[in-house]
């Protein structure tokens, strides 16, 4: 999933949270920490893990989102992008989940 439009992940992301969707979202990651913050405040952990450490030339970032002891993650070369797909997971999954009990 390496060639993403973010306008189209920033769209989904606007289906779950309204205008609440920082601008940019998904392509600064100032932008993508704030919508981690924001899934915070509902009850959502969260964790971004660089997978290449310490290499010159390649990047990999893995975005995870935990509640109710489901965990929904993302990896990307791009970290707001992998940010904007773990928390589109967690927001479409649980959304689901508990509106069907």
């Amino acid at each position: 999933m390496t060639d993403v439009n973010p306008d189209n992940l920033e769209n989904r992301l606007k289906e779950y949270l309204g205008r609440t969707v920082p601008s940019h979202a998904a392509s600064d990651i100032h932008a993508a920490l704030v919508l981690a913050d924001i899934l915070k405040t509902r009850g959502y952990t969260f964790h971004l893990k660089d997978l290449c450490p310490g290499s010159p030339d390649q990047t990999r970032w893995q975005a995870v989102f935990f509640k109710h002891d489901y965990e929904f993650s993302a990896d990307h070369p791009d970290a707001p992008v992998a940010v904007c797909t773990a928390a589109i997971g967690a927001l479409s999954t649980l959304e689901t989940t508990f509106s069907l009990s």
